[in-house]
């Protein structure tokens, strides 16, 4: 058997060629440190300081991380870590349920492999003028996803600070955070510490060498519910606080299709056709938002074994969408250069082949790593 090369990959930024090594096999000893946060607040700007990498920065609010990603890094001393890059919470491509199945996927494969988090990074737009009802929910589940003792190893970290009208707006607004018990306060009484990333590598350097400084892995209380207790996700902490709000918006949904049948009984009664084709529309626009709730719900009824299983069912189906991709590309390349007139087009190609051959090269792995098997024979 034949060992392919390292792949190599020039960065649409930099000209010079990156060594794509192997993917991660973390070791429970390894430093290892999960940054958090809503969507858009800076998570993958913050990994990309210190990666030996380059991961893509999306540059509006949708999400650019839809998976978790271990990604090996060095800091400017030499020393190696690694920072777990999540999906954002409040995302609007994804429901939170979704995103929390993908964070409580990695967090259990981690806690079955006795890994330990060397701490959480927790990232918070200081430019958002307040919290929202969604993001007080996220702390919340947040919160409840570390537990009490967790807590202790978690960095409030406010980004964006080149973007609030002055210094004195973001000091209320930190204050404001440190203060609120809804917010940080009850975070910081139990031992989380508040600092502010607002001078690029420099700051993100000194968040994490204070979580190294401590020497105080942690287990937080999802890992300890779905592995060491076997609950599902819907009965966690974390998970509680998504179902019980799906459960709100099942109840009001219900109400507003039994106001929408009396309606709708009445119509027909009264023979108000325009009416009744008006209710009808409405009645099956509501019964679809039900049933999107309902499914949320059954999502969260699943134990870290059945999240396993689906997991590998979409490993199973990304990689087979990346062998196609990967051989339509390859069919453009030849293609390309029998014409031999566009040089630039099959640059192009092969560049892109090569950064899919990447990421298929460290799915491949990251998957054996977390969980110990191989699905796709390459």
């Amino acid at each position: 058997m034949t060992t392919d090369p390292p792949v190599r990959l020039v960065s649409r930024s930099n000209t010079a060629p990156l060594d794509a090594s192997e993917p991660p096999d973390i070791k429970p000893d390894d430093i290892v440190i999960a940054v958090m946060g809503i969507t858009g607040c800076g998570k993958t700007t913050f990994v990309n300081y210190f990666s030996d990498y380059p991961l893509v920065i999306g540059h509006s609010l949708d999400s650019c991380t839809q998976i978790v990603q271990v990604i090996p890094c060095t800091l400017g001393s030499g020393r190696k870590l690694y920072l777990v890059d999540t999906p954002g919470f409040d995302d609007q491509m994804r429901s939170d349920t979704d995103i929390l199945r993908e964070v409580a996927l990695w967090l259990t494969a981690a806690h079955k492999m006795h890994i330990k988090l060397t701490g959480i990074i927790y990232l918070h737009r200081i430019m958002d003028v307040r919290v929202g009802g969604t993001g007080v929910r996220n702390i919340r589940m947040f919160k409840k996803l570390c537990g009490d003792d967790g807590l202790a190893s978690v960095v409030l970290a406010t980004t964006m600070w080149d973007l609030v009208p002055n210094e004195e707006t973001g000091k209320k607004r930190e204050t404001q955070l440190s203060q609120e018990t809804y917010l940080w306060k009850t975070m910081i009484d139990s031992g989380s510490k508040v600092f502010r990333q607002d001078k690029g590598k420099s700051s993100a350097t000194q968040l994490v060498e204070y979580l190294m400084s401590r020497k105080r892995p942690v287990v937080l209380d999802i890992q300890h519910e779905m592995v060491d207790q076997g609950l599902q996700l819907g009965q966690t902490g974390a998970g509680t606080e998504i179902t019980s709000e799906v459960e709100k918006q099942k109840d009001f949904l219900d109400q507003k299709l039994k106001d929408l049948e009396t309606q709708l009984q009445d119509a027909l009664s009264k023979n108000d056709n325009d009416r009744k084709e008006e209710l009808e529309e409405a009645k099956q626009e509501w019964e679809e938002k039900l049933s999107k709730g309902q499914e949320e719900i059954k999502k969260m009824q699943s134990n870290s074994e059945q999240l396993f299983e689906e997991m590998k069912k979409r490993y199973q189906a990304e990689m087979e969408e990346m062998s196609k991709l990967m051989h339509q590309k390859e069919s453009a390349i030849q293609e390309a250069e029998v014409k031999m007139a566009m040089l630039e087009k099959t640059h192009v190609h092969e560049m892109e082949l090569q950064e899919m051959k990447l990421k298929m090269k460290w799915k491949d792995n990251y998957y054996k790593m977390m969980y110990g098997r191989q699905c796709v024979v390459m």
